[in-house]
């Protein structure tokens, strides 16, 4: 059971330490915006962080390979997961379960985010995440799914999905970008591997400007042509990590305007 709790602790805090465990705040937020219930609220967001934890742990236990081999700040918990894979097996069938007895007993959007990540990200980690645009498409579809937990009946909430989807899938144009030399080291064919950085930075800039497009059409606001900003930071392998951070920067900007713009038209 320690090394149990152990596999679950060192997954998530791997992600905060690298600042990638952002589902929690987006989709609490959400729940704030449209104003759910405070019972309905603490609910969802204890099963948004399970669920994170749950979505890390598939990726990290499909990768343990990758991880071991390369020299990655990961390394030492890759190691730890490869001696005790059997412990890392148990951590996951138990979030599972907890998960889907806490959907079942909430509502069908709970379901259906708990079925939509295991999906999702099980694709990506064992599959897709090594195969180019898809690993894009699929980052995509998974900022989405993460946030499913934060859903109401309003239509607006449904299309804020839609932008972070978006958002999803500029940050992992970034992180592919900035691994790119490791990726092409050890064989691994992303999306930037296959067209190179500098082409990969121009799917980036494209994305970001359809996702201010969709926002200020969709959603009815000027604010998300602030993500235009954006478009004049370098995309290198060296410089990717930074500008990550501007990018997020500026996208949770525009979702934080957004969030009060729709709570104080509500």
């Amino acid at each position: 059971m320690i090394a149990v709790f152990r596999v679950i602790w060192n997954s998530f805090a791997y992600r905060l330490r690298m600042r990638e465990a952002n589902n929690l705040a987006v989709s609490l937020s959400m729940m704030v915006a449209f104003a759910l219930p405070p019972g309905d609220l603490i609910y969802r967001t204890l099963f948004a962080l399970v669920l994170n934890i749950y979505a890390y742990l598939i990726n990290d236990t499909c990768d343990i390979e990758v991880d071991v081999a390369s020299a990655s700040k990961k390394l030492r918990q890759a190691e730890y997961l490869a001696a005790h894979r059997s412990a890392a097996l148990a951590a996951l069938l138990g979030l599972a379960a907890l998960l889907l007895g806490a959907a079942l007993w909430h509502s069908w959007l709970l379901l259906l985010a708990f079925v939509s990540n295991t999906v999702i990200i099980g694709a990506y980690s064992l599959w897709l995440k090594r195969v180019p645009f898809a690993d894009l498409l699929l980052m995509a579809l998974a900022g989405g799914s993460m946030t499913l937990v934060g859903i109401t009946t309003d239509p607006q909430s449904w299309r804020l999905i839609g932008l972070l989807c978006l958002f999803s899938a500029s940050y992992e144009t970034i992180q592919v970008i900035r691994d790119e030399p490791e990726d092409r080291a050890q064989g691994v064919r992303t999306t930037a591997v296959l067209l190179g950085a500098t082409r990969a930075a121009w799917i980036f800039r494209l994305i970001m400007v359809c996702a201010a497009i969709y926002g200020v059409l969709l959603l009815k606001s000027w604010i998300p042509a602030g993500l235009v900003l954006t478009l004049a930071l370098p995309l290198s392998p060296e410089r990717a990590a930074r500008s990550w951070d501007l990018v997020r920067l500026v996208g949770g900007v525009v979702w934080l305007g957004l969030l009060v713009q729709t709570y104080l038209t509500r």
